[in-house]
């Protein structure tokens, strides 16, 4: 059996909220849910695909239908939602965020970084990549199977939190440049995501 991620961070963080028993209330109901998403996630996925349901959508999914009833309001649920995820994103990122920014030009090491992402994190002939170069790497994405598999679960707004990694990720990185002007997530046809190098080489 598969274990849900970010249970410990998520229950640290949510004890300072409704103390240690009730948070641990809280996190058995989400493994709960998370075992029930997991064996009914179809054979048919492909194993990047199944990989992100697995590590980042059903925890997040999880998590979100245990904290009903646990809030005043649907907005306020979403808000602690999006705290959680904040603070497992920068758990998981904050040691290559950090060597990202010891960088003077980190752009080159990203480049290829970006390249394995979007083909594990895409199916083939969902994106296509709209430039490649030494200063700039872009790509539209035409489907999402986080998009998809929170859009099956009628689970429509959690869609912008996971969108909002990007942002995170982008105002956590100020050395490479950022560029985004629609998502699936928020209403657009499709994402178009653009990075680029911000400190160009220095001429010899």
């Amino acid at each position: 059996m598969i274990r849900m991620k970010y249970t410990r961070v998520w229950q640290t963080a949510l004890s300072k909220k409704y103390g240690v028993t009730e948070s641990s209330r809280i996190i058995s109901k989400a493994r709960s849910f998370y075992h029930d998403y997991s064996s009914q996630l179809s054979n048919n996925l492909d194993s990047n695909s199944r990989g992100i349901l697995q590590k980042r959508v059903l925890p997040g999914l999880s998590i979100y239908q245990a904290l009903q009833g646990h809030e005043d309001s649907d907005e306020a649920i979403l808000q602690e939602v999006e705290k959680l995820f904040k603070r497992a994103f920068f758990e998981w990122m904050i040691h290559g965020i950090r060597l990202i920014n010891l960088l003077p030009d980190p752009f080159p090491l990203i480049r290829p970084a970006l390249r394995k992402m979007i083909k594990s994190e895409y199916q083939p002939g969902s994106q296509e990549i709209i430039e490649d170069s030494p200063d700039s790497f872009a790509v539209n994405v035409y489907q999402c199977v986080i998009y998809d598999t929170l859009k099956a679960h009628k689970a429509d707004e959690l869609i912008p939190i996971f969108c909002s990694t990007d942002d995170w990720l982008t105002e956590a990185v100020p050395k490479i440049g950022w560029q985004r002007s629609q998502t699936l997530g928020r209403g657009g046809d499709h994402c178009d995501f653009h990075w680029s190098r911000l400190r160009a080489p220095k001429s010899k």
